[in-house]
């Protein structure tokens, strides 16, 4: 029971933690001005950013981004987690139950989270980015450029967007904006919503394999070491008797 637990402690935390996205995402070309010149029907939000994207330098180049119509892209040299996520656009707002072959809208998942914790992954955090001149912005971004930004590594984040933010979200991040001298009139969104919409439940179903996987293979694992264990106890404690 004890090594079931610890096994159960173990895949739970790689269930949360491990982000299978690589394994699909192959290397994309970086997109120029020229590539959205060409395709302006297109959405290029959250692809890679090449050198001719503007770079927001200050929070007051941000301010003067016109909402959800320009392209831009930031080299941050900072990131500030905020543990507020709002649901992902693509994510339906209400969870459906079906009972006796009837199905209902079910309970209304909740708009925005004022908590780390997302299990589904249904949720996508706000972070305050350090820009060059140490102000700050708001921003949605892959959480595998958050990671790396949080490990120290000098990046380039993908193309985003200028979005709004909702009143909910606003009155949870009002504290740590006014902290870092963030404004709330604008979101940088460079989030591949497309992409995420397709890969969203392969990526799911991963993580619970694995997990799954791990819980099996430590489980069995530990239970062996502790038969062996108490056998060679048991075997120690006998020829002590004899003796």
């Amino acid at each position: 029971m004890f090594s079931a637990c610890i096994a159960l402690v173990c895949a739970a935390l790689l269930f949360v933690n491990w982000n299978p996205e690589p394994l699909f995402q192959s290397e994309q070309p970086l997109v120029t001005i020229h590539d959205i010149e060409q395709n302006r029907q297109a959405d290029f939000t959250g692809l890679p950013a090449g050198e001719d994207i503007p770079r927001l330098y200050s929070a007051a180049d941000f301010t003067e981004v016109s909402f959800a119509a320009e392209y831009v892209t930031v080299e941050p040299v900072g990131i500030v987690q905020t543990d507020v996520s709002s649901l992902k656009p693509w994510v339906a707002h209400y969870n459906p139950h079906t009972y006796h072959q009837r199905t209902t809208t079910g309970s209304r998942r909740a708009q925005v989270k004022a908590s780390g914790f997302d299990l589904l992954g249904y949720y996508l955090p706000y972070y305050l980015l350090e820009l060059p001149n140490h102000t700050y912005i708001v921003a949605q971004i892959p959480p595998k450029s958050a990671e790396r930004l949080k490990s120290g590594e000098h990046i380039v984040l993908p193309i985003g967007r200028k979005v709004g933010m909702t009143d909910t979200a606003r009155k949870h991040l009002s504290a740590i904006c006014e902290g870092y001298g963030a404004d709330m009139d604008g979101v940088f969104y460079a989030f591949d919503n497309q992409w995420q919409e397709e890969h969203h439940l392969i990526c799911l179903l991963l993580r619970f394999g694995a997990a799954a996987l791990l819980w099996l293979v430590l489980s069995v694992g530990l239970m062996l070491v502790a038969n062996g264990f108490l056998q060679r106890n048991a075997k120690s404690g006998k020829q002590n008797r004899d003796c």
